[in-house]
């Protein structure tokens, strides 16, 4: 099953690009389809973007930047975000859609 902070590779276009699933479980459980945030290897200092390490190269989540893709289009698991991670990206969704 899909799960919310999990990294995924994605197929689209003809490319493989690497994702984080931003999507609340009961969300994933139950759609064919997820939310996620896709990861760049671009740093720029923005705030809504979150610095990670994936095998060994620093990456940007880009929380400026979600998509909602069909399950069938995450083609690889390649992780898990860490827990400190995970607290950020929260922080930030709240901070981003905030009323």
């Amino acid at each position: 099953m899909v799960k919310r902070f999990m990294l995924y590779m994605t197929q689209e276009e003809g490319e493989q690009k690497p994702c984080v699933v931003v999507s609340p479980d009961e969300l994933n459980k139950h759609l064919p389809y997820v939310c996620v945030a896709p990861i760049t290897s671009q740093l720029r200092p923005l705030p809504f973007r979150v610095t990670v390490l994936l095998d060994k190269q620093e990456g940007q989540i880009m929380l400026d930047q979600l998509q909602t893709l069909p399950k069938s289009q995450l083609i690889r698991k390649i992780g898990v975000l860490p827990s400190a991670c995970q607290e950020t990206i929260c922080a930030l969704l709240q901070k981003l859609f905030a009323l």
